[in-house]
């Protein structure tokens, strides 16, 4: 446990979202050898020594349950302290501590909502020689408004107040703990493609702000409004991102000149989601353009093939999971920046085949089970304080709790991940059976999303699929961890199950939902006639998408299972609505909340898990008949005629595994202590290290 000898501060008399800045000037006999600080400043903060600012992060600390828990940073700052006179300034913005707005999700009667505050500490060559406390001095910064969604209001020209005394803060409430997960950095700095009466269009979809340089008068003021459509008329049309808002703005910031000179300025307390800006008002923009962040992953994998229209598919899913991390996995980056748990564990599995994702889930996990009630209950989204509870999203959604620690147990063979969350577990799953009734989940969300033209499965249907799997993986983990609880969870899952074939099966109309979901979740009692009835429904449609975000990856998968590859592949890449590549040729480089594009985001995350099957059907990967941790994995190889060439790889915890297919060849590389199982002309084949299998 970190020792703190400083304590929390707050300006006390600083007026509504105004940003108080903190300072402290110290004397240092000699410059430190080694000096680091912990610093968290809530709801964001940024640090200047002497200055100049003190690191790339942006947005910090992470967002939490404030009340539950507190994330601090630690920071090398040896080279940013001299010998002789120092001086350290710390400015607050509200990030999601103190949200000023008025939303339908209710973060500005969250019960952690109190004045902005900050704790820090320095460290140096040993000892600790300057921590927060009410020696520190503050007064009122420049922001004169700031909102994690709403944007900014600065005025370059506010006049610098006087200095007055910090007092000591009452805290949080929540336990302080290190920042394990990666910070949010500017990726690159994106020039716009056009512009065209005062509107910028950036060419893609994305997730950041911009850095603008003015030229005008002293007080002149502009208006800089980010969206991701334009209206009839080619100005920024926000109508959809503001709908949960009940104040007339989201995603604007404002900016009044200090001077008669140019001035550059970007935000610094929110982030938009967006492919156009628009500025209005009295200054001229000389210079503008995005600068794109969001938390920093390391690769972890990675897909390349030859067929143009899938590889944007899978590039745009991948652009669409980074653009939605901001600290936590949100459902877009402009209307609600909310951490949705059927988003976050429907486009888990993608992630985590290519980016380093571990910390950041566990830190969401911790999030989402700090915010679970006695009962066992789950909000839709995490962190929250108010919204989420009785919304009646359900297992679905819930499930995030159970399928994200399972998926990074699978990647990573660590059983104290599972064991983390097993106690949470435990708690929900029991709380599933308060919302059935004969075995059957009476509430929560079914097949979200399909085309409205489609029929899908029943909702209850689906939501007891998702309780007996989850009760399935309940028994695996407890095994594991050597709980002793096995038969409560196979109980569980068989009483599930048999509730869904007394209610369901053969009793529903037998749409693409319907099959996908029966096959999926291993309810079939004819598995291979009726994978091939899905295969004529997919051909009689056209092959355009059917299901809403769970059944539509249901079908692409079980087709593939079944020898109907071909099938898969052409559902994916075709062009027409519904459908994945529809929304490519018709968007900014990203998937999109409603298969239409007409209503909701066009930077939705949840659609993702296409790119997790295209790696798995191209590759032959099969997850779930891997040993946790990769230590041997087992390759089912479906050549397609459409894609002759691809190349896969992915970092496991002993290496790197390479797969590659060049036409009639096909290269697996496998690093040392793994081994691989490869179907193969009728029969498995154990290989290691390197091997090319020829296929024709």
């Amino acid at each position: 446990m970190k020792e703190w000898k400083a304590k929390w501060i707050m300006f006390e008399t600083c007026p509504e979202n105004v940003t108080p800045v903190f300072r402290r000037i110290f004397s240092l006999t000699k410059r430190p050898e080694s000096a680091s600080i912990d610093i968290c400043g809530l709801g964001f903060y940024y640090l200047k020594i002497n200055g100049k600012r003190v690191g790339e992060e942006l947005l910090q600390p992470a967002f939490t349950a404030y009340d539950r828990t507190v994330l601090y940073n630690t920071c090398d700052i040896t080279e940013f302290l001299t010998e002789g006179s120092n001086e350290i300034e710390v400015t607050l913005g509200n990030g999601w501590f103190h949200e000023p707005g008025e939303d339908c999700f209710d973060f500005e009667h969250a019960v952690w909502k109190n004045h902005l505050q900050l704790i820090c500490q320095i460290y140096a060559d040993g000892q600790f020689i300057l921590w927060s406390d009410t020696k520190w001095q503050c007064r009122e910064g420049k922001w004169t408004y700031n909102s994690v969604r709403f944007g900014e209001n600065y005025d370059a020209g506010a006049e610098e107040k006087e200095w007055s005394q910090a007092v000591i803060a009452k805290g949080p409430g929540g336990i302080l703990k290190e920042q394990k997960l990666p910070g949010i950095r500017i990726q690159e700095y994106r020039q716009p493609v056009s512009v065209k009466n005062g509107v910028y269009d950036f060419g893609r979809n994305l997730s950041g702000d911009v850095e603008i340089t003015l030229d005008g008068k002293k007080g002149d003021t502009v208006e800089i409004l980010y969206g991701e459509r334009l209206d009839g008329q080619g100005n920024i049309d926000q109508t959809l991102i503001k709908r949960h808002c009940d104040i007339p703005r989201n995603q604007n910031d404002f900016y009044r000149k200090g001077s008669d000179e140019e001035e550059s300025w970007h935000p610094e307390f929110s982030y938009k989601g967006f492919r156009y800006v628009q500025v209005k008002g009295e200054a001229a923009v000389r210079q503008i353009r995005a600068r794109v962040f969001y938390t920093v992953f390391k690769t972890a994998g990675g897909l390349q093939c030859s067929d143009p229209v899938l590889q944007s598919i899978y590039d745009a899913s991948l652009w669409s999971v980074k653009t939605n991390f901001h600290h936590i996995p949100t459902d877009c980056p402009h209307r609600e920046k909310n951490g949705w748990t059927g988003d976050a564990h429907m486009s888990c599995e993608f992630a985590l085949l290519n980016l380093d994702m571990e910390d950041a889930y566990l830190q969401y996990l911790d999030s989402l089970a700090d915010c679970q009630w006695p009962s066992g209950q789950l909000p839709c989204i995490a962190p929250t304080s108010v919204y989420g509870y009785n919304y009646q999203s359900g297992p679905t959604w819930d499930g995030a709790l159970i399928f994200i620690p399972w998926q990074l147990y699978r990647f990573t063979g660590k059983k104290e991940i599972p064991e983390r969350y097993y106690e949470a577990m435990k708690k929900y799953m029991r709380y599933t059976q308060q919302i059935s009734e004969d075995g059957i989940c009476k509430s929560g969300l079914g097949d979200f999303l399909p085309d409205e033209s489609q029929e899908v499965c029943p909702a209850g249907m689906i939501l007891s699929c998702f309780v007996m799997r989850m009760a399935q993986i309940m028994e695996q983990i407890s095994a594991l961890l050597q709980k002793g609880d096995e038969k409560e969870w196979k109980a569980l899952a068989d009483y599930v199950k048999a509730a869904i074939m007394r209610d369901y099966y053969g009793a529903c109309n037998r749409t693409e939902s319907y099959l996908s979901c029966v096959l999926f979740f291993g309810l079939s009692e004819n598995p291979e006639k009726e994978a091939k009835e899905l295969a004529g429904i997919v051909r009689r449609k056209g092959y355009r998408a059917g299901g809403g975000i769970f059944g539509s990856v249901y079908t692409l998968e079980m087709l593939t299972r079944y020898g109907y590859q071909e099938d898969a592949l052409k559902i994916a890449g075709q062009k027409e609505f519904p459908g994945w590549a529809f929304m490519l040729q018709n968007g900014g480089g990203t998937l999109w909340e409603h298969w239409s594009g007409k209503k909701g985001s066009l930077n939705h995350h949840m659609r993702s898990a296409v790119g997790a099957w295209m790696f798995k059907a191209l590759t032959g990967l099969v997850p779930e008949e891997c040993e946790p941790g990769w230590s041997r994995i087992v390759l089912r190889p479906c050549f397609s005629d459409r894609v002759k060439e691809f190349s896969a790889w992915h970092n496991t915890p002993m290496g790197r595994v390479k797969i590659i297919r060049n036409g009639g060849r096909m290269c697996v590389e496998l690093p040392d202590g793994i081994s691989a199982g490869v179907y193969w002309k009728g029969s498995l084949c154990e290989i290691t290290g390197r091997q090319e299998l020829q296929l024709w």
